[in-house]
């Protein structure tokens, strides 16, 4: 089953088993005077005072899967009571894992990389469930320099370094090495919707997430 819970979004490339927007949606709350930012966050409020409803709806699906299509806000979903609430009410009843997309246009800078290992941390201290981290669109070019940084993290300190100067070298330094002590039990799948890459390992990695029995690999 696929739930969309995007309140912003016009359309999707699939036919949703339950659609937030059946509660709310932007388009409605920008014709009574909101602005774009501001009628998402008023979305995301008025899910969470409905998410008993919400979270009703999406436990009553009889399906192996349920795949949750979130905003493409991270802020909205991740920093707001409304994802840290739906995963609770979710997780409760069924096995859960999230997946965190990183833009391979962020990550291909080594500050960019850094930022982008660094949210799928902070995705599951936040949701409370096993998060995986895949970089899609691994057709594009850019792909290329991420895979240079992702060979050596521990070098990333000295490629922040030289991008900038100053005060953010010491702190280069120091936050690589906690990302590299965390990294070492973080695997990154390349995947591309275009080329249809990495699907089968996302599936692979997601099993391995919710498996007690340790790696399927």
């Amino acid at each position: 089953s696929y739930i969309n819970m995007d309140p912003g979004v016009y359309s999707t490339p699939y036919h949703p088993s339950y659609d937030v927007r059946e509660i709310v949606t932007v388009e409605k709350l920008m014709e009574n005077g909101l602005g774009p930012n501001g009628g998402m966050i008023r979305a995301a409020e008025i899910i969470e005072e409905n998410m008993h409803i919400v979270s009703g709806k999406i436990n009553s699906l009889n399906s192996d899967f349920i795949l949750i299509d979130t905003p493409g806000q991270i802020e909205l979903f991740l920093f707001r009571p409304m994802g840290p609430r739906l995963i609770e009410d979710i997780a409760r009843y069924s096995q859960t894992v999230s997946v965190y997309i990183i833009d391979p246009t962020l990550a291909s800078s080594s500050s960019g990389l850094a930022i982008s290992l660094t949210l799928p941390l902070i995705t599951r201290l936040r949701l409370k469930v096993p998060t995986v981290s895949v970089i899609n669109k691994s057709d594009m070019p850019e792909i290329s320099k991420v895979e240079r940084f992702m060979e050596n993290i521990s070098n990333l300190g000295d490629e922040i370094a030289r991008e900038d100067a100053g005060l953010i070298t010491d702190l280069a330094s120091r936050y690589i090495q906690l990302l590299n002590e965390f990294s070492k039990t973080m695997r990154i799948v390349k995947t591309s919707a275009k080329t249809g890459e990495g699907m089968n390992e996302l599936y692979t990695l997601i099993h391995e997430a919710l498996c007690e029995c340790g790696d399927l690999m």
